[in-house]
């Protein structure tokens, strides 16, 4: 089993109502097909991640396709990875990365874990056959050495905690925003707009294999505008009479960019722990 109890580090079992381990805790499955695996004192607030206004506009843009040419391009990388089949995605949203991998790759055992519940709910209804949990990534609730391949985009990562859930010679899928993505946006909002940082190269105990950039760009219609602002941190930044003059624009054109790295995780060790404890690099940009 890959599902760990948050509680006492031990493996946990399936049972007719949801998850339970040998020392007695219990999870139960929600209606929806998930289980609850955050500990209350593991929430730094009462609904922690990101906001159902935002999961609802991720959900938006996803079901308009604006982001199928990443999603395309990250599917072919994990099929090139060989002796992958169980998949864990960190930050996992509501599934429309793992919807795609199953659908080229049916195959594939998909695990994901997300902080906010609204999300995990969506993507747990929507993909009966995975298997989601509300988590959160600094404490992954996953046992050692039981994931041949961990996907992040555009969410924080322990680096400690993929070191610990993946196998030795396993994967490591990295993804995050090149230097000019929703360039014409962010001009729209700030008077001096900044580049994206470039990913990171190295990552603890990894050895980078392939790497890659995905460039496009897309006409919005005001619809998928609104739903682009609300899915990002965009929707409570910048200058607040330049937010109000997007709702009236009828349509925009503007770049998407992102950049990704694989690793190929070496043997994993405890003083990863201390080395690594911090959050990885990449940090959240939303979409």
């Amino acid at each position: 089993m890959v599902w760990m109890c948050p509680h006492c580090a031990q493996s946990l079992e399936v049972v007719e109502s949801g998850l339970v381990c040998v020392s007695g805790h219990r999870f139960d499955r929600a209606k929806e097909g998930y289980v609850n695996l955050l500990p209350v004192q593991h929430k730094r607030s009462k609904n922690p991640g990101d906001s159902l206004e935002m999961v609802q506009g991720r959900r938006a843009i996803h079901t308009a396709h604006l982001y199928r040419a990443l999603a395309d391009e990250l599917v072919d990388v994990v099929a090139s990875c060989p002796e992958v089949n169980t998949l864990l995605d960190v930050g996992c949203g509501e599934g429309y990365y793992d919807g795609m991998l199953s659908e080229r790759l049916p195959g594939l055992s998909v695990y994901g874990i997300d902080i906010a519940k609204s999300a995990v709910r969506l993507a747990a209804k929507d993909y009966r056959k995975h298997h989601y949990a509300v988590a959160s990534a600094r404490q992954l609730p996953v046992m050692s050495s039981t994931i041949d391949l961990a996907i992040c985009i555009f969410s924080p990562v322990s680096d400690a905690e993929i070191a610990r859930a993946v196998r030795p010679g396993g994967f490591y899928l990295e993804v995050g925003p090149a230097a000019r993505h929703l360039w014409e946006l962010k001009t729209a909002l700030y008077e001096q707009p900044r580049e994206h940082a470039s990913l990171r190269r190295t990552i603890p105990d990894g050895e980078l294999l392939r790497e890659g950039e995905c460039h496009y760009e897309k006409q919005l219609t005001n619809a998928e505008l609104q739903a682009l602002v609300a899915a990002t941190p965009f929707a409570f930044r910048g200058y607040r009479e330049k937010r109000e003059a997007l709702r009236e624009r009828s349509d925009l054109t503007i770049s998407l960019g992102f950049s990704w790295r694989l690793f190929k995780l070496a043997q994993w060790q405890d003083s990863a722990v201390s080395r690594a404890d911090s959050d990885g690099a990449l940090e959240s940009s939303g979409l």
